[in-house]
């Protein structure tokens, strides 16, 4: 069985870490074995370093209850003050002067709440701030987690206009815009203060002063009250905050290989101490990338050509709640956060979003560190989905979809634990991954059915307990992939014989893979050459350059060397011998491979050897190998190869063995010749849930 060595780098992925040794590059905990990391290799207090911009989102420990979708807005000419504003119920929560924010140092700042910094001026419990259209401040959400129902105030999203930020709720037809302040009082002392502005559903425009933060807001009374037009607000966008883009020299990969890896440098050190944990990425129509980081930026990346001498990073957008996951379509940016689906708008062309749109806001969310929301993907029809990790709320470890108009999110399917990646094929199949842990032996490759269940008890959302799960395409061996990403699915007139074909990506092992279907329910998996220099996560073929784009970034268990990675693969046809296809008999295996074989070579039972294991499901942190031929076993067993025969099309060879039964995996290693005489060999890993009756 082959072992990826980690620790090396491709010549090319060397000379690229050798110059800048610095915060962003891995120098610390066995990276070598990302298996054997631990908590004190994760701690890194970089993030509360950054420079902020007007807003920063996320789960934040306000004093009367976390306040699990809040934005944190700075007030002032100066940023004196802060207020919290919880999207779910539209009211402000908390603020205070000071400082801003203060986030946790351990695993990057990525799993603890936020917590004020500063002396807390007012809090607020978690209630609705705006009345119904009856007039009713109660709370009616069971559970409460989520937005209020449609009908009662929802959030909408936040303008930067001018040097204020603005954020916009609806109650029916009528739009709501509150503008948060701080100002100094005649003896010295900060006050905050609120101007809200509303557009009732005639088209007439009322306006308030409140200086009461923790007051709410009846529109019937406020429309009786009458009040001035406005209150020198505006919406229309202000100046640039980020500066001029910054250029960066990427590295073109020159070898002769079958998939060359180009690196797009990222602006690890830029002056916003901003940190590139690249975790989606998407391109528009010209070839302008945008690429989301994991601690709430987007960055606009232009200059991306064949030699990648001038590659321009113009920060984007900011403050968006731990972004893992960017999808483009019609030129229109979409960002998934813990929070909701974000669509960016630049409204004045200048490079910098200045509205942050709330295009579906139905999540329900709790504050659980790990409940991630992952990947953003879209089909045929425009649909949006993602995936979401284990938390006690409705959403909770599931797969959801979000219909193309925003308006609808629902539950396709159920069971997840902490899945960080999806993929959507052409026509609409939808593919997941999940990491090994309790009820998950080990990592899990699927093709979703719409209600299915797929292994994680504690979310499994029946009223029923189901006593078995639906079976993976795949499970995938620690050796390839400790801790999976999502999936692209190669573009059908690309890559030469890897068009129509699944790519899987490795965040663990900074690792891609082929994924192979045997036309039904058994899967395998080719293990494909190149490495990348962070955990790989997402991959985008451009359709301006027609390459595949890969962003990763650095967490948990994983071999990754640097915060983040962009990276390009072109598929350069140099010849790379490797299995196609394979098809289950009950008699034995047959194996399709690119190129014609050695006879001699591929008819020799010695040039092959083969070992299957089974797992065991249960509240256990993944699995032990078990014997398939006794269930009470540690251990693999060794599959007897009786014959070898090279079947008449030159490519395909048939390895008889004595019975084939269902198994978790099976690996079967070859050392070939190919008919040219070039020496090949791998380890083709496959699981087989189903063996036909007709046999070979």
């Amino acid at each position: 069985m082959i072992v990826f060595n980690l620790l090396m780098l491709d010549p090319v992925r060397a000379a690229e870490t050798k110059p800048a040794i610095d915060n962003s590059v891995r120098g610390t905990g066995p990276a070598n074995d990302p298996t054997r990391q631990t908590d004190a290799d994760w701690v890194d207090d970089r993030y509360a370093k950054t420079k902020f911009g007007p807003f920063v989102s996320g789960h934040i420990a306000t004093p009367k209850g976390s306040t699990h979708k809040g934005i944190a807005v700075r007030v002032g000419s100066k940023g004196e003050g802060t207020m919290v504003f919880d999207a779910d119920l539209c009211v402000w929560r908390a603020g205070w002067t000071g400082g801003f924010l203060k986030p946790h140092p351990r695993k990057y700042g990525l799993i603890g709440s936020l917590t004020p910094d500063g002396t807390m001026v007012f809090s607020s419990p978690a209630s609705p701030g705006v009345a119904n259209e009856v007039g009713s401040f109660t709370d009616p959400r069971n559970p409460k987690n989520g937005p209020l129902p449609r009908g009662h105030v929802r959030y909408k999203g936040i303008y930067l206009a001018g040097d204020r930020a603005v954020l916009r709720y609806d109650v029916g037809k009528a739009e709501i815009y509150d503008a948060p302040w701080i100002r100094a009082g005649a003896d010295g002392s900060l006050q905050f203060e609120r101007v809200v502005m509303v557009k009732s559903a005639n088209g007439k425009w009322f306006t308030m002063k409140l200086t009461d933060m923790t007051a709410k807001i009846n529109l019937k009374e406020l429309q009786v009250a009458g009040g001035a037009e406005n209150q020198g607000i505006t919406l229309e966008p202000g100046r640039l905050r980020w500066g001029a883009p910054i250029v960066t020299q990427g590295v073109v990969d020159r070898r002769k290989t079958p998939f060359a890896i180009d690196t797009i440098t990222v602006p690890y050190k830029n002056p916003h101490q901003a940190l590139m944990f690249a975790a989606g990425h998407d391109f528009t129509v010209n070839g302008d990338c945008y690429v989301a980081m994991a601690h709430g930026d987007v960055w606009k990346v232009t200059g991306i050509d064949a030699e990648l001498k001038a590659v321009k990073w113009q920060r984007f957008a900011t403050g968006l709640y731990q972004p893992l996951g960017l999808r483009v379509i019609k030129d229109q940016v979409y960002v998934l956060g813990r929070d909701q689906i974000t669509r960016l708008h630049d409204r004045n062309q200048d490079g910098e979003a200045d509205f942050y749109e709330t295009f579906n806001n139905d999540i329900m969310i709790g504050g659980g560190g790990h409940s991630y929301a992952t990947c953003l993907e879209s089909d045929p029809e425009g649909n949006l989905y993602f995936i979401r990790c284990a938390e006690d709320t409705p959403h909770g470890g599931v797969l959801l979809k979000v219909s193309a108009d925003g308006s609808r999110l629902s539950v396709v399917a159920t069971g997840f634990r902490n899945p960080n990646g999806l993929g959507v094929s052409p026509s609409g199949v939808i593919t997941a991954a999940d990491q090994q842990g309790t009820w998950v032996p080990e990592t899990r490759l699927d093709v979703i059915k719409p209600g299915g269940f797929y292994g994680y008890m504690p979310m499994h959302k029946r009223a029923t307990e189901p006593t078995t799960y639906d079976p993976p395409l795949m499970w995938i061996p620690r050796v390839l992939d400790n801790s999976a990403g999502g999936q692209v699915w190669v573009p059908k007139n690309q890559w030469g014989a890897f068009g129509g074909e699944l790519i899987h990506f490795s965040y663990g092992r900074c690792t891609m893979m082929n994924v192979i279907s045997d036309g039904g329910d058994n899967g395998g998996a080719v293990a494909l050459p190149g490495r990348f220099l962070s955990g790989a996560c997402r991959g985008r073929f451009n359709s301006k350059d027609g390459h595949l784009y890969v962003s990763g970034l650095l967490g948990w268990q994983t071999a990754a060397v640097r915060d983040g990675c962009l990276q390009r693969v072109r598929y350069t046809g140099e010849p790379f011998p490797r299995p196609v296809g394979f098809k289950v008999h009950s008699t034995g295996v047959q194996l399709a491979f690119s190129e014609r074989l050695d006879k001699k070579i591929a008819e020799d039972v010695d040039s092959y050897a083969a070992e299957q294991w089974n797992y065991k499901w249960s509240g256990t942190y993944g699995s032990k190998d078990w014997s398939v031929e006794d269930s009470s076993k540690l251990g693999r067993d060794a599959v007897e190869i009786l014959e070898a025969r090279l079947m008449p099309d030159g490519r395909s060879v048939f390895l008889r063995m004595k019975e084939v039964k269902p198994v978790h995996s099976m690996a079967i290693r070859y050392n070939l010749d190919t008919a040219a005489g070039k020496i090949f060999k791998d380890t083709f890993y496959l699981t087989i849930n189903k063996v036909p009756p007709a046999s070979q």
